[in-house]
């Protein structure tokens, strides 16, 4: 079975009222389309394997780290750091997250998380990398890439991993600090 338009409405109706009171919480925050719904609820890429729901309803309590993701994201576009993408996975309930593999203490359970891979050919990582360098601690960005090019976002803390979900393979390395011993005038401007 594949996740597409008429499993999502099948779906949909079925969970209607959880769907539509996210659907009106993401209106209210002006996000709504941000990321189609249907690409936003999407549990994990492994969920027939694992016996789950193709798409989830994060909590309520977890709305706020949705919005949070998406105003990120919307960042993230605005500033043509990401190009067109589709979602693969976000929020995962805690039996799906440790079948599909997830860390455990994964953002996709315990605040909110997409895993996306960009479809315009385009490799973001470098500009990712620079955003996380720049704004990632004021936005708690946590970026990480897999082996298969998916790329993690999520806002539950400034940190960067790779294809082994630790910081030994990370995506990214932080900015060399400017010397402690280095006066203004030793700096040279780029």
């Amino acid at each position: 079975m594949v996740r597409d338009a008429e499993l999502f409405a099948r779906w949909r109706q079925q969970q209607a009222a959880a769907v539509d009171a996210l659907e009106q919480h993401l209106r209210d925050q002006g996000l709504l389309g941000v990321v189609p719904l249907e690409e936003l609820l999407k549990s994990a890429s492994s969920w027939q394997g694992c016996q789950a729901e193709p798409y989830a309803v994060p909590p309520t309590e977890h709305w706020p780290a949705v919005a949070s993701v998406l105003r990120l994201v919307r960042e993230l576009t605005a500033q043509g750091v990401l190009g067109h993408f589709e979602v693969h996975s976000a929020y995962r309930a805690p039996a799906l997250n440790a079948c599909a593999g997830g860390a455990r203490g994964s953002a996709h359970v315990r605040s909110f998380a997409i895993d996306l891979t960009p479809l315009d050919g385009v490799d973001p990582t470098p500009r990712l990398c620079a955003f996380w360098n720049a704004q990632g601690a004021r936005w708690a960005l946590g970026l990480g890439r897999y082996p298969s090019g998916r790329i993690h976002l999520d806002t539950a803390g400034h940190r960067t991993w790779g294809g082994d979900q630790t910081g030994a393979t990370a995506v990214c390395t932080r900015s060399p600090a400017p010397a402690a011993d280095a006066s203004p005038g030793d700096r040279r401007a780029p």
